[in-house]
């Protein structure tokens, strides 16, 4: 591959068996201004989660989609009751996301496609003067971070969003990482920002020049206090720009199943893509599975799908998703986001449960579970 390239709490996570297993600094002056995804806000009575929060996975004319973000948080060690006191997210519907994540699941919700969070190996300060300071030297030595390693394979898209917070009117250094370690020359290549009030900056011409794109539309820039209610410019941006993937509020079709677990029995949904209707096939499908890191339960399978089956993968999800993994060769039901929901390998939705996922906290480490079709 060619060497090129608020907070939603994206958890952040090192996923070394499973395998199913972010706030930023905006105009970073001397002054010290507002972090952009690190304004915190608390709307519990208004704020919805965008819809993009359930599974809207990989229907064929999504699969060319791909959406890159970086975020302060799922790069930033916070201690573990960070809280608006330190502007750490903004809630909606009682969850934590980061600004920019929060607006990259709006874009899927409107056009489809997959996640991806831009990662660094080495974690930046949660003390603002630091992390301020540390941006001025990256930027003075033109330093690139080095990602975190990840199976991502750029070449299968054709239009690759690609949002951030402003630092100090520019673009981060892990994305400027991001677009030289991978290659989009000539692909659509769209930007879109969170900032606090200071406007996207030089970004939009940066994100051009080191993408090496072949188009690259306008970009959206919203500032982070108005992020929670952006779903509408948001739709009006896409639309805007001519970027389709799939009709707003389009639902996938799905076929009812049972998640039968010992005595318990859940109800969930099958989606109608390749993969899940292939997998489908094997139902009643029986695995033993084990539990990791409070958010999922996970068994390997015996039958290898079909590779060009295999599209529309990330590195996040949603809770109740369930996934298959190609690079681990197992399934898997996530039922929590902890404090590192970003996977190490690429993770494929192809249904979710519907019931309440509680069950889950109080299982055995491991257990059977029976994937069936309804009756």
């Amino acid at each position: 591959m060619k060497k090129l390239w608020v907070p939603l709490l994206c958890l952040l996570f090192a996923y070394s068996f499973s395998g199913c297993g972010n706030n930023p600094m905006n105009q970073i002056e001397e002054s010290k201004a507002e972090e952009t995804e690190s304004q915190l806000v608390t709307e519990e009575s208004s704020a919805s989660t965008p819809e993009s929060s359930k599974p809207e996975q990989s229907a064929e004319n999504e699969s060319n989609i791909l959406i890159v973000y970086f975020s302060r948080w799922g790069n930033t060690e916070y201690p573990n009751d960070v809280d608006a006191t330190t502007s750490a997210s903004i809630m909606a519907d009682e969850e934590n996301y980061g600004t920019t994540e929060y607006m990259a699941r709006m874009i899927r919700e409107n056009v489809g496609g997959d996640l991806h969070l831009i990662q660094t190996q080495e974690p930046y300060p949660t003390d603002f003067d630091e992390l301020r300071d540390l941006n001025h030297s990256e930027m003075a030595e033109n330093y690139l971070p080095a990602l975190v390693e990840s199976n991502l394979d750029t070449s299968r898209y054709d239009t690759v969003f690609i949002g951030y917070p402003v630092w100090a009117t520019e673009v981060p250094q892990a994305v400027l990482s991001f677009l030289n370690e991978y290659d989009l020359t000539g692909k659509t290549v769209v930007p879109f920002c969170t900032h606090d009030g200071y406007g996207a900056g030089g970004s939009y011409e940066t994100i051009r020049e080191a993408s090496h794109a072949a188009e690259s539309p306008d970009g959206l820039a919203v500032e982070a206090k108005d992020v929670l209610t952006a779903e509408n410019t948001v739709a009006a941006w896409l639309e805007e720009i001519g970027i389709r993937g799939k009709s707003v509020g389009t639902e996938m079709t799905e076929t009812a199943i049972t998640i039968t677990i010992g005595d318990i029995v859940l109800d969930g949904v099958i989606y109608d893509t390749a993969l899940a209707q292939e997998i489908k096939e094997y139902f009643p499908l029986t695995i033993s599975m084990s539990g990791f890191g409070g958010r999922e339960y996970y068994g390997g399978v015996d039958f290898y799908p079909v590779a060009e089956n295999l599209a529309g993968g990330g590195n996040t999800f949603d809770n109740g998703d369930i996934t298959y993994c190609e690079a681990h060769h197992n399934m898997a039901v996530f039922y929590a986001q902890t404090d590192n929901p970003v996977l190490s390998v690429d993770v494929i939705p192809i249904g979710r449960v519907t019931s309440d996922l509680s069950v889950f906290e109080n299982l055995e480490s491991r257990v059977e579970i029976t994937f069936s079709l309804a009756e």
